[in-house]
């Protein structure tokens, strides 16, 4: 198995997560990576940094392969669906674009939430790729339908920005975490529609 770091110095890093052994360093962006993240194959990364820019990356070589830019802001987040098309972006002008990875054009804009240069907003693909997630500076969750670009709920329970929301396919949580001290956990509650999707889990509670 393997991880990845993004690092201040604007290098990707690739090590074996059993040895710790650094294996490859990615090098192009010209500032601080802010986000790496692999496809489901493991033989693609993709990066995205304050130099407003996303790059992709063949593990096998080390190469950029593609590199996304205007008209992209400071990178805050980058995430590839499991069915290997789509990449979540989201950057502090205020938004989160699902792209086309074969393509690198931008398919739709999600649009709700706040992000702007003021805070580190991240999104996240969630519900086998459904779903896109994101926090935001007014204290709520965002839910998207990835293949209509419509919010599908917002969640509020924090008091201060929140700043991601990640999906486990295990246990068919939602956990979020906000500058207000707390990770909250939301469960899906099959008996409602979908523009509510998902409630506050009251089992797991809220944990600082």
């Amino acid at each position: 198995p393997l991880c990845l770091s993004a690092g201040y110095d604007g290098t990707v890093r690739l090590y074996d997560l059993f040895t710790g052994v650094h294996l490859r360093s990615l090098v192009g962006h010209a500032r601080a990576v802010t986000a790496a993240a692999f496809n489901g194959a493991g033989n693609l990364v993709a990066s995205g940094g304050k130099d407003a820019s996303i790059r992709f990356w063949d593990l096998r070589s080390g190469l950029c392969i593609k590199t996304l830019g205007a008209p992209l802001g400071e990178v805050s987040s980058v995430d590839l669906a499991p069915n290997g098309v789509h990449l979540l972006s989201s950057s502090r002008d205020n938004a989160i674009r699902i792209w086309d990875v074969r393509s690198t054009r931008p398919l739709r804009s999600l649009k709700g939430h706040q992000n702007t240069a003021r805070n580190f907003v991240r999104a996240a693909f969630a519900r086998g790729g459904g779903l896109a997630s994101s926090g935001s500076e007014d204290g709520a969750v965002y839910l998207w339908d990835v293949e209509s670009g419509q919010l599908a709920a917002r969640l509020p329970g924090h008091s201060d920005v929140v700043y991601e929301a990640r999906w486990c396919d295990t246990l068919s949580l939602l956990a979020s975490a906000s500058h207000d001290g707390v990770v909250r956990t939301w469960a899906h509650d099959r008996s409602r529609d979908a523009a509510r999707l998902l409630l506050e889990d009251p089992w797991m509670g809220a944990a600082a």
